[in-house]
């Protein structure tokens, strides 16, 4: 621990006045050495677990109370107030500080019997607890923000015959980093109580819980439930009734001549009935308004990217659109740092803008926008993603959760107002509630600031942003480096956690960058990914590309659209592996559909069942029924 300012919290260094303490329940024996924070959990009948190291100073320890299931005191020098409660279904650790500073606990270290982790990083990874590739990725990366790197504010351990959850009570100002401890990977979690919060509290809540890689999903959906804070689609669609469309809809951006009548025209024809329809901006909307008059008639789904994350001098010279506003919230609307100085805005140029100074201007850019072009949804950039920000200005302060309602609030009346579906890139916990669908969760961005992939003369070369009707780096298919391709299409290490919690409320899938053609080494494994759990692909269309893949759309629409509009607003309520592989994967929605998805090279076979290779399988077991999907290579099948 140490404390910001002149003064650290590591200085504890008064000799310990208190032996360990223990608490008891049915459930499991809980240790802590009230000094030094080092904690262990001990689930009746199974094995101990170390949830946090002890500090290697000791602190000067007052006020300790203590019962069978609760102990609360003081450290006096850091002027920290430290309550554990032991309740029925788990552990909470709850932590109260006088002052500015930080506090590094827990520092998480598994253990031998541990397998593997869980972790929340875009749709959800399982991460052998001894594999050298994930340990050295892991522990070289930079510490992890809890609310984006983070995409739900948990994470799990697999023992094998159970699991252990810990939940983050408050996920804001947290940066969670891996370590390398004896060979195996722990994970030091940091928060920060900063000077704008009047209370300055952390927590962590810790389960125990069934054998299965998504128990930590389930533990964290139930907790939700529990609180009223989870937010249904079909509660969403009451609200928004144009969020419907979202069932059965493949996703598709419009490029060049695919922002026209015609090409809504062709997509109708071709038995496209459910699609949502976007573009790079505005102004092609503006330009051809009658197209997105016509997708609403054919019961499409269609609206502009927008954005409010950064401002730029109205004399910019290298600016873009969503990014320009006037030279008054210029001058007034930067975030400022606890240090007073201004935020940079995306790519260092100029500002992030305080959602709240923007929202007058959010006001009636929408309101204009929607005048020439009468949109049903909105795709709002960077709002639902997890990065939110303290703001130190006089005249528009926010902490990060206050920061994080602003964001929403401006959303909801976009969806208010006008009736529109919303979606944002990725989707942080926090903003679930609001968010109809998310770009950005089932593939984040990749390889970002990699010079392979900028490079011309790499055979990784993303593609450059010409020609402007059929940008490259969208339309052009590229190999996808290995360690790239290991770290997020490896079947193996793949969890469906995010659709665990947000299946039923949340329609997520690919960011805009990694579409579902763009990998030509993954292409398969994408195709099966996106049917195992149930979500949308997402394309890059004109009118000749849509031409020359119409065939392949259609396949995968004829198969996806059926099942997403029958399982859109049902649970994912299991998922295991089918082979000790774990090349074959089944996922289970509601108690009503399997979906199998057979990865590997050879057939499947179990009873009854047949699963041939790059193929996924859909069974409705009382009804007897199957049908079976074999995943597009390439161009061609």
């Amino acid at each position: 621990m140490r404390l910001l300012g002149s003064l650290l919290w590591c200085s504890l260094c008064q000799p310990a006045i208190a032996g360990e303490v223990v608490l008891r329940n049915p459930a499991m024996t809980v240790t802590v050495d009230p000094s030094t924070l080092g904690l262990r959990v001990t689930p009746t009948g199974k094995t101990e677990i170390t949830v946090s190291a002890p500090s290697p100073k000791t602190g000067q320890v007052s006020n300790l109370q203590q019962s069978e299931s609760r102990a609360s005191w003081r450290l006096n020098d850091p002027g920290l107030a430290i309550t554990l409660d032991l309740e029925a279904d788990g552990l909470q650790v709850r932590f109260v500080s006088d002052g500015v500073g930080e506090l590094s606990w827990p520092i998480f270290s598994p253990g031998a019997a541990a397998r593997a982790w869980m972790l929340p990083l875009f749709e959800g990874l399982y991460v052998p607890a001894e594999d050298a590739r994930w340990g050295s990725f892991l522990t070289q990366s930079e510490a992890m923000n809890t609310t984006a790197d983070f995409i739900l504010p948990f994470w799990g351990l697999d023992y094998g015959d159970f699991t252990l959850t810990c939940l983050l009570l408050n996920p804001f100002n947290n940066q969670a980093k891996f370590e390398s401890a004896a060979g195996r990977m722990r994970l030091r979690l940091t928060h920060q109580f900063t000077r704008n919060h009047p209370v300055k509290q952390f927590g962590v809540r810790i389960w125990v819980g069934a054998p299965s890689p998504i128990e930590p999903a389930r533990q964290y959906r139930r907790w939700l439930e529990t609180r009223g804070e989870f937010v249904s689609l079909r509660d969403k669609i009451r609200r928004t009734p144009g969020a419907e469309k979202l069932l059965g809809a493949a996703h598709v951006y419009l490029w060049g001549d695919g922002i026209s009548p015609q090409m809504i025209q062709e997509l109708a024809e071709a038995g496209f009935d459910r699609l949502w329809l976007g573009a790079e901006g505005w102004a092609g909307f503006v330009e051809r308004p009658d197209t997105v008059t016509n997708a609403s008639a054919r019961g499409y789904l269609i609206g502009p990217y927008d954005s409010y994350h950064s401002i730029h001098a109205p004399d910019e010279p290298d600016t873009w659109p969503t990014a320009q506003f006037d030279a008054e919230l210029y001058r007034t609307g930067a975030i400022i740092r606890a240090d007073g100085t201004q935020r940079r805005g995306f790519k260092g140029k100029g500002y992030l803008l305080s959602p709240k100074a923007a929202r007058p201007y959010v006001e009636r850019r929408v309101s204009n926008l929607m005048k020439t072009f009468p949109a049903n949804s909105w795709f709002v950039d960077c709002d639902g993603y997890g990065q939110y920000f303290d703001d130190y200005a006089t005249d528009h302060p926010a902490t990060q959760p206050s920061d994080l309602a602003e964001r929403m609030a401006r959303c909801a009346w976009i969806r208010d107002a006008y009736g529109a579906v919303i979606g944002s890139e990725a989707c942080s916990a926090g903003a679930a509630g609001t968010m109809h669908f998310a770009h950005g969760v089932l593939t984040p961005v990749i390889g970002w600031g990699d010079p392979d992939l900028t490079n011309r003369q790499s055979q990784y070369y993303l593609g450059g942003y010409y020609p402007p009707h059929a940008p490259a780096v969208f339309f052009k298919p590229v190999p996808l480096k290995e360690e790239y391709r290991h770290r997020y299409f490896d079947p193996r290490f793949r969890l469906p956690l995010f659709q665990t919690v947000f299946h039923d409320s949340v329609v997520a899938t690919h960011h805009w960058s990694s579409p579902s053609w763009k990998f030509s080494n993954a292409v398969e494994t994408v195709e099966l990914l996106e049917l195992l759990y149930n979500v949308p692909p997402l394309y890059h269309l004109n009118r000749d590309e849509f031409r020359r893949r119409k065939l392949q759309m259609k396949a995968h629409y004829d198969f996806f659209s059926p099942l997403h509009r029958e399982l859109g607003l049902l649970p994912l309520t299991g998922f295991q592996w089918l082979t000790a592989d774990r090349t074959v994967q089944q996922t289970v929605f509601g108690d009503r559909v399997q979906l199998i998805a057979n990865f590997g090279e050879q057939e499947f076979r179990r009873g009854d069942l047949r699963v041939p290779p790059k193929s996924v399988v859909a069974r409705w077991p009382e009804a007897g029924r199957q049908l079976l999907y074999t995943a597009w290579n390439g161009d061609s099948r």
